[in-house]
């Protein structure tokens, strides 16, 4: 298979504050796992008595609560999305990733339409891939047009496709 063969598409960066969230997010996660251990194993709980094992059990719960609420919105943050175009194979991968663990799974797809820009009903623009069976992949959402253009492009450029702009719904066109 040729490198041509094979294109992957990021999505954008996320800002510096945003990475910066989320790390601290991790790090108050990897503080509460140590806090479960401080709490079960140096807390001085007697677990034969009840009244201490419930006072451990309201403690433990707590802790695991906001671990599981910082762990999800840090990976939430730190999440970033490929897709990868096999045109050899006509395959597609969604891949999602955070550092260095990815996930995702391969789909057949007919052939490559159109890339598109959508407002949606919060203002926000989505960016579109549609395939020629009309489906298509939420790829990335904008807070502003000419950033959503310019990502546009770039995309219809590598994968060699139109832009159809639908910001208005009414008078969607292609942008040359």
């Amino acid at each position: 298979m040729k490198s041509t063969d094979r294109l992957i598409i990021n999505q954008t960066e996320r800002s510096f504050l945003i990475k910066v969230i989320a790390a601290l997010l991790f790090t108050a996660t990897a503080f509460l796992i140590f806090l479960v251990y401080w709490i079960t194993f140096q807390g001085g709980f007697d677990f034969g008595k009840e009244r201490d094992f419930k006072e451990w059990g309201k403690q433990l719960k707590s802790v695991l609560v906001l671990g599981v609420f910082a762990f999800g919105i840090g990976s939430y943050l730190a999440k970033r999305k490929r897709i990868i175009f096999d045109q050899s194979s006509k395959k597609y991968k969604l891949e999602y990733y955070i550092g260095p663990f990815y996930w995702g799974s391969w789909s057949n797809y007919e052939a490559l339409k159109m890339i598109g820009i959508f407002k949606n009903s919060k203002g926000i623009y989505e960016l579109n891939i549609w395939f020629s069976n009309s489906r298509h992949i939420k790829f990335e959402k904008f807070l502003s047009f000419e950033n959503a253009l310019a990502e546009a492009k770039y995309i219809a450029e590598i994968l060699s496709l139109r832009v159809w702009n639908t910001s208005d719904p009414k008078k969607g066109f292609y942008i040359e």
